[in-house]
Order: structure tokens, then sequence, then C-alpha cells
């Protein structure tokens, strides 16, 4: 297929042009942060989006939409874009439309898509996909969610009371059978549309949608549990977002839980950001700098590692559509802002389009065009969000073969402090000789000093310096090059040196 060349040999990265520049360390009261624009993303085929979700083990972004062809025919489309492992770029599958909701087991093996009569499975080995017996499901009209937490595979089914109208009828919450003997059915049934999360030790939210701005909708959250008592979902808490009707309701975006499920972060169309407890659902102050004002909220993430937290948008001109910040809210540091405003790029986050890799370093996000017709795929590598890390002022004194060699330099680091003691790694590189030498100590003023013996032989001799970054800056480098003379042998009064071979003269006397 076309988009598997177009993808071929890609890394699929934004190149946010001077993204740790614009990431400057500031407090609380400075300026506010630059905006960088976002590097082209990579095109989908699809035509519509549903639902995204990351692969770790197959190093995979999974994405579930439909493709519309030249002739106006239209088909599902469930595709896997590789960024880690092994396989072809892009694994796809085709099915009938309308096709939304992806889902794929922990260990990578199954990929589970949604339909209108079922849910789509298939077997995934490095690239393939392989059509499995789909799962029994009740008819959905309006756009299936699929989430796989605490080992079970959750969906919801909703059939149109009229052609095109999903709000009213009865829709529901179901689970699919499991081969160790977990029974399908429905957790739950619901009067309006509703949203699936899940999050770490098995954790469930449903956030049902309203129906006019007046509407309540009554966000809920779970946990799975083995069902020994009859009940699969043990209930934790329950937030309507205005309880005394003097506002608008929930009007749902996104949802995602931190890395220890104790903050569930929820993007709301009226609100913006908000935060709820991960096992009460109390509300939580948000300490988070939030999307540039007049920026509708779209998406929201963490990172698994525990590390990032990603709020996405749409905005309008130049403002930033995507805020990357620490996900520790007492780092005293301007987010990382990104702006997708370009033909090949997109204009904004589309709704519930982040994902992180499990390891933090990569941000997934799709963007669309302003008609939501055309979609991209982007890879933010987080490390951009890193304060900046500087090996400078590096000298040193004579390089004279087999003597003492001396170093010295500064490691300049942006705000906020470091985490740790900062301590630099050294590697010498000779003829086809690696040495680690022994780390260096980096003084409280940034100063550090290298002492070593040079090799005996003369030539060029070559000094890795590096600086492996902590929790809040980037990882720097430098490299140091001298060329080596031979050790002269003592000069006479004169100050003339023996011709090299020659014995060294007499002192007088």
């Amino acid at each position: 297929m076309l988009l598997a060349g177009a993808l071929a040999g890609s890394a699929l990265v934004a190149a946010p042009g001077s993204a740790s520049a614009a990431a400057r360390a500031a407090g609380p009261g400075s300026a506010p942060a630059a905006v960088v624009p976002s590097g082209p993303g990579t095109e989908l085929s699809a035509a519509s989006f549903s639902q995204m979700t990351v692969d770790d083990a197959g190093g995979r972004v999974w994405i579930a939409g439909d493709r519309v062809y030249p002739d106006g025919s239209r088909d599902g489309e469930l595709i896997g874009v590789l960024y880690a492992g092994a396989g072809p770029a892009v694994a796809s599958a085709h099915m009938a439309a309308p096709l939304s909701g992806v889902a794929v087991e922990p260990d990578g093996s199954k990929v589970y898509a949604g339909q209108s009569e079922h849910v789509a499975a298939y077997s995934h080995f490095n690239g393939s996909l392989y059509p499995l017996d789909p799962i029994p499901a009740p008819a959905d009209d309006c756009g299936r969610e699929l989430v796989h937490t605490g080992g079970r595979l959750f969906f919801t089914s909703r059939p149109a009371a009229s052609p095109g109208n999903c709000t009213d009828g009865l829709g529901s919450v179901g689970v699919a059978a499991t081969a160790e003997g977990g029974t399908a059915g429905e957790v739950m049934y619901t009067s309006t549309r509703v949203h699936l999360e899940g999050g770490p030790g098995g954790l469930l939210v449903t956030a049902p949608e309203r129906w006019s701005p007046a509407d309540d909708p009554d966000l809920g959250i779970y946990r799975v549990t083995d069902g020994s008592d009859g009940n699969l979902l043990e209930f934790l808490g329950e937030r309507r977002f205005t309880e005394d009707g003097t506002r608008e309701g929930m009007d749902f975006r996104d949802a995602g839980f931190s890395a220890d499920g104790s903050v569930l972060a929820v993007a709301d169309g009226v609100r913006g950001t908000v935060l709820l407890d991960g096992h009460n659902a109390r509300f939580l102050e948000n300490r988070y700098a939030p999307l540039p004002e007049g920026v509708a909220p779209t998406a929201v993430a963490f990172s698994p590692d525990g590390k990032w937290f990603a709020q996405g948008g749409a905005a309008s001109g130049d403002e930033a559509d995507l805020t990357l910040a620490f996900a520790d809210p007492s780092v005293e540091r301007q987010p990382l802002r990104i702006s997708f405003d370009d033909e090949a790029a997109g204009r904004r986050v589309v709704p519930r389009g982040m994902e992180f890799s499990g390891d933090g370093e990569q941000l997934f996000v799709v963007t669309s065009d302003e008609e939501g017709t055309r979609f991209w795929l982007h890879t933010i590598q987080t490390r951009e969000a890193l304060a900046p890390s500087r090996l400078v002022d590096v000298t040193h004194g004579p390089a004279v073969a087999g003597a003492p060699f001396r170093v010295s330099g500064r490691l300049d680091l942006d705000e906020p402090a470091p985490t740790r003691t900062p301590r630099l790694t050294v590697q010498r590189l000779s003829d086809s000789e690696v040495v680690d030498l022994p780390s260096v100590p980096v003084a409280e003023d940034g100063t550090f000093v290298l002492e070593d013996v040079l090799p005996e032989r003369a030539g060029n001799v070559q000094y890795v310096l590096g600086y492996a970054g902590d929790e809040v800056h980037s990882l720097s480098e430098y490299w140091l090059v001298v060329d080596t003379v031979e050790a002269s042998n003592t000069a006479d009064p004169g100050g003339r040196q023996p011709a090299r071979g020659a014995p060294a003269p007499s002192p007088a006397g």
C-alpha cells in the first residue's frame, strides 16, 4: 500500500526546531514559554480517526479509522506504525466500514478493532496480522471504544435509536470472554454514548457524553477484579463536574491516568484540564500550566514512566496545540509548547490523539486538518522538553606523550537545579585503543578538572567527555582532539635540544 512506502525508513519524528531553547527554564512568574513549530508529520491514509493505542511489546502505534478511495468507496482500516521492534514499517488490515476503537493485548500478540456487529480480532507477529474469530458484541451504530485493562477487554455498544441519532436509546459497556474462563457479558448500561479509558492496576473510567450543555454526566472510576464475588468491577468513585446546576456539565474530550493511578486528568471542553483523585474521583488542585487562552482542549496523557504530562488542543494561528511538561508539578520549568500549523503537519491535536511510549521517551500525536478529513502522525522526542546542558570553556595544557595531561572546563546547566551532583564520564581514544577513565566530579560552580597521563606513543588522542543528564537536564557530549608530541631530552645550557637519537650532552663542570 502507498502508506507503507511513505513510511519506510522514516523516523516519524517531529523536529521542533530549537525546542530546547524554547523550553529554557523559567519560574512561575516569568514570561510565557516560546512556541515552536512542529516538523512535518507522516500523513495517514485514513479519512477518519476514532482511537489509538501504543503496543510497547510490538513497538507499534495502532490506529483505527476509515479509508475513502477515489471512487467514493470506503472501508475500515487498522494500521500499526512501527516505532521500535521488528517487521515492516506498517502493519494493516482492511474490513467493513465503519471501524472504530482499537485495543491491544499487553504482550502485543492480539489486536482488536470495533465494528458495527462485533469486535474484530487479529493475532500479530512482527508486522503481520492474521484474522481470528470475531468477538460477539451487541450492535453498535455510534462508534465503539475499546480498552484492555485488568487483563480484560472492555468495549462499548450503542445502536442508534434513529439514523444518525446517538443521543437516545440504551447502550452498554461489555466485556469479552477470556481463554482462562472469564465470561463475556454486559457490565453496565448507559442512556447516552460513553467513553472508556484504562489505567494501571486494572483501573477503568466511564465518561458519558452530555446531550446538551445543561446535562451533567456522571464520570465513574472502577477497578477490575477477578469477579469471584459476582462483580467484575469494583466501584471507586464518581464525579459530576457541576452538581448545583449553575454551570455546564462535563464536556468530555479525553482522560488519562498518572503512572501510579493516583491522578486522573480529564480534558474538558468547558474547563480545560481537570484533575481528579484516581482512587475516589474527588477534585484535585491543578498545578500544571494550562493550554494557552482560547485553545480548545482535546487530549491529555501521562507517560507510563511517571515523568511527563501532555495536554493537546485545537488552536488557531500559531498558538500552541501541545503542551509538554514534567509530571511532577513542583519542577518549576516552563513547558515545551508546540504548534501544529502547517499543511504537512495538520492544524490541531485530535480528541484522544495522544499516547506515550512505555519508557516515556516518545509522545505520539495524531493531528488533523480543520475539516477533520486528513490526519498526520507525529513522534515528539520528550528529551526536547529537558533543560539544556553544555560543556563549555574546555581547555588543556601541554600534550606530551607519556606525560601528565590536564583538561579543564565547565558544565553549563540551565535551570532548574540538577537533581543530583553531576559527574562526567570520560573515554580516551588512541590508535585503536578505547579506555574508560574514572568519572570526573563537577564543582558547585560547574567547573571540572580532568587529569590523565597520555599514552607513551606520540600521535592523535581524543577525549570524549559526557554528561548523562538527570531527571530535568538533557545529556551533552564534548570531543577534545589533541596531537601529542614526543618528550624532548634535556636541553643544553644554550637551549638547544639534542638531535633525535643523539645522546644528551654531559652537564658542565
